[in-house]
């Protein structure tokens, strides 16, 4: 709340509720209407209560409670009640006793109804100034966490290994020292795609989706160019619903498409990697099915890629109670399942 409407509140509070006790009652503990002018007593009383409720709320809490001197704040309020209760009731039983409906009460009286007014008073100040506390620390805690998310990401988004980027470069140079392929250029081509998105597109908070299935496939044929022709792998990608209508948060399909690779290709020996992708009324579904073999072939540094932890992760971040991702191995398989609403 802005400090200017916060401050109009407390006046219209202070002074509506001023002339309703004005207007609406006769008497208040031993001021009546009847015995002189009822304001000056009232207004006094108010006045007071407004000393209590300021300094307790806008001076002792913030800066006691700030420097967690608590045994200090304690203290502090109710000597400052004390103190405060004994000068009201002093003006009341020497100054204000005419208007009093009579002059015979002790000043004990006037001392243990206004202590009872001021902690009533009291309470509501220490109410306000703990709330309004917390809602600030619970302000500044988003902040921080957003904060710490966005270096989180940042630092996740820079988990893309660039010794794959370096090995497929390696690769290309290998073979053109060989043969003279025409793929080598195309392979090229699309390696510049790869790391373009990665260090453009992934600055943004959402992408379209087609433009992440792009990249998917580029990812793949990029590979596949590391791929022997006497190697058995088989890579199938299927897409179904309109992936243009829709956004997504830029990587975070890759890793599980890296993990398969990674873990799902091996020299002279049948691999299949099926992936899936398809949209559902604003829902994605995208699994990924890998043959399991004991080594890792694919993209063999360990740090490759996001990960599936990260992965979980970002989702954490980015889809709170909004993604399902299951993995489970099954009958020489290993399968990837992610849902995720993209509303």
């Amino acid at each position: 709340m802005k400090k200017k409407t916060e401050a109009i509140i407390h006046i219209l509070i202070w002074v509506i509720g001023y002339f309703l006790i004005l207007s609406q009652t006769s008497t208040i503990g031993d001021f009546r209407k009847d015995t002189g002018p009822y304001w000056i007593p009232l207004l006094f009383g108010m006045i007071i209560n407004q000393t209590i409720f300021y300094t307790t709320a806008f001076y002792l809490v913030p800066k006691f409670l700030r420097l967690k001197k608590t045994k200090t704040l304690i203290v502090l309020v109710l000597a400052g009640l004390i103190g405060i209760t004994l000068f009201e009731s002093f003006i009341d039983y020497n100054y204000l006793v005419n208007f009093f409906s009579s002059d015979n009460e002790t000043f004990t009286v006037y001392f243990l109804y206004n202590l009872f007014v001021g902690f009533i008073i009291l309470l509501i100040a220490l109410s306000y100034a703990l709330l309004k506390y917390w809602i600030q620390n619970e302000k500044m805690k988003r902040v921080l966490l957003e904060e710490k998310l966005s270096t989180e990401m940042a630092f996740l988004k820079s988990k893309i290994n660039p010794h794959f980027l370096f090995n497929v470069l390696n690769s290309f140079y290998a073979k053109s020292l060989k043969h003279d392929v025409p793929e080598l250029a195309d392979g090229i081509a699309r390696l510049a795609e790869l790391m373009r998105y990665m260090v453009y597109e992934t600055n943004e908070d959402k992408v379209i989706l087609e433009k992440e299935i792009h990249h998917l496939k580029n990812f793949i044929q990029v590979y596949q160019l590391r791929i022997a022709e006497e190697d058995d792998v088989f890579i199938n990608f299927s897409v179904n619903g309109d992936v243009n209508a829709v956004k997504i948060s830029p990587m975070l399909l890759i890793p599980l498409v890296e993990n398969a690779i990674k873990h799902g290709i091996e020299p002279n020996t049948k691999s299949v990697i099926d992936i899936s992708l398809e949209i559902r009324k604003n829902k994605l579904y995208f699994e990924v099915n890998n043959t399991v073999h004991g080594l890792k072939n694919g993209i063999e540094d360990e740090s490759s890629g996001f990960g599936l932890d990260n992965l979980k992760k970002r989702l954490s971040i980015l889809y709170p109670n909004a993604y399902t991702l299951e993995t489970k191995e099954e009958k020489g398989f290993f399968k990837s399942f992610l849902s995720l609403n993209l509303e």
